[in-house]
């Protein structure tokens, strides 16, 4: 497809769902000859024919029929690989330290009140499996810590050079659903608060 140019897949889907060549051009608002001769270098390049020209239009052949689901694919990745470099459109990626805790639960809540918002979870496995590294430089052991339970603090991070607006509907669901621990067994620092 090197000779045919980036645009030929886009002008073979134009075609085949246009069914004529005028109409097509039309649609892509570019000139019939630049149709045809875009279809026929992508054709050349193929080694095969895509369309069959009648007075009624373009119909796909049997090697356009097997191409146009390969066409259709390259263009909807090409769509994918636009739109995941675009602000405000790429999935926000959330790092979840276990499945079982509450920002796993917070997370899900949000994704069931936001099912549209694209949400990359990454989900890191702490439990008593976990196996922890030994080492001279750091002795680290399982400490179960009870009465009152700690409050881990929970943090959006973000680029400052390129903020997602995305994260707005996160942080304002999170806030919304912030417990209130006073006057429970539960100890958050002060600057938590």
């Amino acid at each position: 497809m090197v000779g045919a140019g980036p645009n030929a897949v886009r002008i073979l889907v134009a075609v085949a769902d246009a069914g004529q060549f005028q109409e097509a051009a039309a649609d892509l608002s570019i000139t019939q000859q630049a149709v045809s001769k875009r279809v026929a270098a992508l054709e050349n390049d193929l080694g095969v024919r895509l369309f069959t020209r009648t007075a009624r239009g373009a119909r796909p052949t049997i090697d356009g029929r097997a191409f146009l689901p390969h066409a259709r694919a390259l263009l909807r990745a090409e769509r994918r690989a636009v739109a995941s470099v675009r602000p405000g459109r790429r999935a926000v990626r959330v790092d979840v330290i276990g499945r079982r805790l509450a920002p796993a639960d917070l997370l899900s809540d949000f994704k069931r009140a936001h099912p549209d918002t694209e949400l990359d979870a990454v989900t890191l496995f702490v439990g008593e499996r976990t196996r922890l590294v030994w080492s001279a430089d750091h002795n680290l052991r399982r400490v179960a810590l009870r009465d009152p339970t700690p409050v881990y603090p929970h943090s959006l991070v973000w680029r400052g050079d390129n903020p997602p607006p995305v994260l707005t509907a996160p942080r304002d669901h999170l806030a919304a659903t912030r417990p209130d621990h006073r006057g429970d067994k539960t100890w958050t620092p002060g600057w938590a608060r």
